[in-house]
């Protein structure tokens, strides 16, 4: 495993600035009405002095959405996420470089730490406004509150947080508003101001069920910059986001050479195959480059040497998080920690490193990798078809059919079973693993589906075994992967049915403390015990992103976002009508663009891990 990517003095001076007003970031500070508020006017701006707005940006997305709703059935999914980062401003947010916080629908705000719990205040910003030109208020936010805890809405994780952190928020007048945490717990802010949707009143204070039906495929007007138009979905083609020119934050500090494209087209192309020729026929902007091998043997092409394309490695520090083949717990055969077992130590990562990855990725040992929070003490399980065969021995299965799969002694049921899944660029990865697990007596079946059919049976919990990669967030909230309350409630994070009271235990430890060594301890605990339990095979990782793109952007000097992924870039790039003529000339008369350097490392995270001896190129 590479070092990692976060040196532990700077992420603590960066929760400090955080979770510490004054500390670090330089915030302002101001009395209204008899209350010390804090906001911060001084901050760095994120975007390029250069950007300007205009022009069209086209993405590929793998699939269609299986609803426009940001919470509810089927709606955990990244797209989704992304769209409402852009529609949907919240209270406030927090800088990628620095994690201070930033004003957002609410200007100023004050921070109350008590005993035993917390108070947060928000004041609303007087320009706030929605979309469709109504006052963002307080009560706006108050609905939003009572929606989310809502259980006919669907969505156990977040309404099981909100109902077990938060008392109803209390409405001071049109612009301020206030909610007290039912415990102390050092995320809380984050949760309330930098993640709770908001709507507005009017139209999201309805029962639960009334919204699922009526907006799964129609979105509440949101108060960030871009939106969605009526003709904005095309039903398993694409969606697309216009810049919103009427935006109540265009003078706003955080909005400078940010969200400058004038439409954002996501296009459906459910192939990656299909998008790299799409991609090199001009009818993409940019591609992310999933597979080693391509990036190593497939990226030498003439668009590529003359700079018509620029090929970027950008190493950054976006959080990690794992990814694997999730076993469900809760039924045959992975309801057996032996089985379970067997199948990780019969999972080949090493041949996918070796012949498909030209040995690109850092192995997955914990459910937290490549920073402080993960168990240093794990043990590395690597490809062992011997000791799998010794675990599948112990759960009974000591007996091969003529096809050389494993049968149960007492039963006599075959160990076979099948594998959904929903992309085809993943085949050549499962029939490695499939190949491999073959060899130690389990027959692994592989299924194409339509990937809105397979979601809905992975959140209805009707599969065996399912391959998914989670996206990292900064600070861990285990509960809502993990905690034992929600194991066997359909449409949540905890795909596998974990449930440990000991977790279950460390995890409210893990809440109340706000020291940073202390939080660290209890992760690496929490990540130990279940990694004892074996519900994942875990795969791989890679701290960075591969990325072709059409040299007629502009770019920021470090390109993405210090913690984001390749999908930062729609909010930090912009293209103009000059850049675009003078790529058509250089094709036009074979010359060639500069394109600069390949690998770019602004925040050192190369570098380090290299000083570790570990780098994987």
């Amino acid at each position: 495993m590479s070092h990692s990517p976060f040196h532990v003095g700077s992420l603590i001076c960066l929760l400090l600035a955080l979770f510490t007003p004054g500390v670090l970031a330089d915030y302002d500070t101001v009395e209204i009405d008899g209350r010390t508020w804090t906001t911060n006017s001084s901050f760095e701006p994120l975007g390029s002095p250069d950007a300007v707005p205009g022009g069209v940006l086209r993405s590929d997305i793998p699939n269609f959405l299986p609803t426009l709703r940001m919470d509810g059935p089927n709606s955990n999914v990244t797209t989704i996420t992304d769209i409402y980062g852009l529609t949907h401003d919240r209270l406030l947010s927090i800088h990628p470089e620095t994690l201070e916080w930033l004003p957002g629908l609410a200007s100023h705000w004050i921070i109350e730490k008590n005993e035993d719990h917390q108070v947060f205040w928000f004041r609303i910003d007087e320009r706030a406004r929605f979309s469709d030109g109504t006052k963002v208020t307080a009560d706006d936010v108050l609905a939003s509150f009572e929606h989310i805890m809502d259980p006919d809405i669907k969505d156990p994780s977040s309404t099981k947080l909100f109902t077990d952190m938060y008392e109803t928020p209390v409405v001071h007048d049109e612009k301020t508003i206030s909610v007290k945490t039912r415990k102390l717990n050092w995320r809380l802010l984050i949760y309330f101001s930098a993640s709770l949707v908001i709507y507005p009143a009017e139209q999201i204070r309805i029962p639960g069920d009334v919204y699922l039906d009526e907006f799964n495929w129609k979105m509440i007007p949101g108060s960030g910059p871009y939106i969605l138009r009526e003709d904005s979905i095309q039903q398993e083609i694409s969606v697309t986001l216009y810049r919103n020119e009427d935006w109540w934050g265009w003078d706003t500090r955080r909005a400078k050479g940010l969200y400058n494209f004038e439409k954002i087209q996501l296009i459906v192309v459910r192939d990656r195959e299909l998008a790299f020729e799409k991609f090199k026929a001009g009818e993409l902007d940019y591609y992310k480059v999933m597979r080693a091998q391509r990036w190593a043997e497939e990226t030498g092409f003439e668009a590529v040497r003359k700079g018509w394309i620029r090929k970027q490695k950008i190493y950054n520090e976006q959080p990690q998080s794992f990814s694997g083949y999730m076993m469900n717990m809760r039924q045959w055969p992975f309801d057996d920690k032996n089985v379970r077992l067997a199948f990780c130590y019969g999972v080949d990562r090493k041949t996918l490193f070796d012949k498909l990855f030209f040995n690109q990725y850092e192995y997955i040992d914990s459910y937290y990798p490549g920073g402080r929070w993960g168990n240093p003490d794990n043990r590395k399980i690597r490809y062992n078809p011997r000791r799998a065969e010794r675990f599948l021995d112990r759960a009974g299965y000591t007996e091969r059919n003529d096809d050389g799969i494993r049968v149960h002694e007492k039963t006599g049921k075959a160990l076979q079973f099948t594998i959904e899944y929903g992309s085809p660029s993943t085949t050549r990865i499962h029939q490695v693993i499939a190949e491999g697990l073959r060899k130690i007596g389990i027959s692994m079946k592989l299924k194409r589906v339509d990937y809105n059919a397979l979601m809905k049976k992975i959140g209805e919990r009707q599969f065996t075994v399912h391959m998914q990669a989670w996206r990292g967030i900064l600070f861990p909230n285990p509960i809502t992967s993990w905690h034992g309350d929600i194991a066997n409630e359909p449409y949540n994070n905890n795909i596998s049915g974990v449930a440990i009271d000991e977790v279950d235990q460390l995890m409210e430890q893990y809440d109340r403390t706000f020291d940073i060594n202390e939080q660290t301890e209890y992760m690496r605990k929490i990540d130990g015990l279940i990694f004892k339990e074996h519900p994942v095979a875990l795969t791989w990782y890679g701290p960075f992103e591969r990325i072709l793109s059409w040299n007629h952007f502009g770019q920021p000097q470090k390109i993405l976002s210090r913690t984001g992924d390749d999908h930062s870039l729609w909010t930090y790039w912009w293209t103009t009508p000059e850049m675009q003529q003078r790529l058509t000339r250089a094709k036009k008369d074979g010359s060639t663009l500069p394109v600069g350097p390949d690998v770019i490392d602004p925040w050192g995270v190369k570098a380090r891990m290299e000083a570790g001896g570990e780098a994987k190129e």
